[in-house]
């Protein structure tokens, strides 16, 4: 549904590890929940861990699946299609977030593991700190929405011989396949087909809602960002983030959909976590931000040493201009800030705090 720009490979002491655990021994810790998962499988270098909540979720609804509307044990046949639905909502999911991945990597950035959660999927990913780059990691993950959309609605269109109103359908209208008696058969593999598709379907729409970090809040952002900057068009994607978490919820609360209402929560507290760190980011690193540090990392050699002139007067002496960050400085001192919105500052370790109030002592010499 998602995919984070964070780094979690920062933590020499072990304590709090990669999202859900890695692959190189980090241990499950009762203080950070994003490591209560189990590893599923890897892909092309793309490890994909299941948290151990989804999992319970999901045990849950096969559990009342199973349970009839009286208490009595219901028919096979129905926890087979409940089991089914999860399967392709599972399989969907995971799809769209490798889509994020590759489209990570197109741009030549990384992304090397997926986290499949009760709210969804969430890939991390770190694409290079260009507009082009974040935007096609955000489109990734709905293009591979778009594909399966494209492919699927002629195949069930062909297999059952129903185009308008079977095969392509409103997603909030199932038709009813017993009674089309549809040309081919097994019946159940027209229905999976089909329940596959709709729910590809209402995911691509439901993850172009313009809700911070779902996509569509993330493709705001991009697309804000060539005009406004970094950080001004963050903080505009924030605020139409916290307007659609709130028409989410009442959306949910009305129609009793507690998993809509638990995401437009989750995305709520998402854009307030994102914009506090954008308020430490202004006031460590001057009104300007992370726009102020890329661009001081334009400013040519000659600006950043002087000519060789004869020096001034101390009264008419400017204040010495200390070199800017590089690029990689950059990218450590966004991370660290993205760990104290997420974490906390007591998490910092001694050679984060120095390194950060390095830059910042860099950035007010400036």
């Amino acid at each position: 549904m998602s995919w984070s720009d964070r780094r979690y490979d920062d933590d020499p002491s072990g304590r709090f590890g990669r999202p859900g655990g890695d692959w190189q021994g980090v241990r499950p810790s009762f203080d950070n929940p994003m490591t209560w998962s189990v590893p599923l499988l890897r892909f092309a270098g793309i490890a994909v861990r299941v948290h151990v909540i989804f999992v319970i979720i999901i045990v849950v609804w096969l559990a009342r699946a199973a349970v009839g509307p009286d208490g009595s044990s219901a028919r096979a046949g129905d926890v087979g299609l409940v089991a089914l639905d999860l399967a392709g909502l599972f399989l969907i999911v995971l799809l769209h977030e490798f889509g994020h991945c590759f489209a990570c990597r197109w741009a030549r950035g990384e992304a090397n593991e997926i986290l499949m959660w009760p709210l969804g999927g969430l890939a991390f990913c770190l694409p290079p700190h260009r507009w082009r780059a974040h935007l096609a990691t955000v489109l990734g993950g709905p293009a591979v929405n778009v594909v399966l959309f494209v492919l699927l609605v002629p195949l069930i269109g062909v297999l059952s011989g129903h185009w308008m109103g079977a095969a392509l359908h409103s997603p909030f209208v199932r038709p009813d396949w017993v009674s089309l008696g549809p040309d081919f058969s097994p019946l159940w593999l027209i229905y999976a087909l089909d329940a596959f598709n709709t729910m590809n379907l209402i995911l691509l729409l439901f993850n172009l809602l313009p809700i911070f970090p779902l996509d569509g809040g993330r493709t705001v952002q991009t697309l804000l960002w060539p005009k406004f900057g970094y950080r001004r068009s963050m903080r505009l994607a924030v605020y139409t983030g916290y307007i659609g978490a709130i028409g989410l919820f009442i959306f949910g609360a009305v129609t009793s959909e507690w998993m809509l209402i638990g995401i437009a929560f989750f995305g709520g507290i998402t854009c307030w976590f994102t914009l506090k760190q954008l308020q430490w980011t202004g006031s460590v690193m001057g009104d300007g931000g992370d726009d102020d540090i890329f661009a001081a990392s334009q400013w040519s050699e000659s600006e950043i040493v002087g000519d060789a002139e004869p020096e001034p007067p101390p009264e008419t002496r400017r204040p010495e201009r200390r070199p800017p960050l590089d690029e990689a400085e950059t990218r450590e001192v966004d991370r660290i800030l993205a760990k104290i919105g997420e974490q906390g500052i007591d998490s910092l370790t001694s050679r984060e705090r120095r390194l950060l109030q390095e830059a910042t002592d860099r950035r007010r010499g400036s």
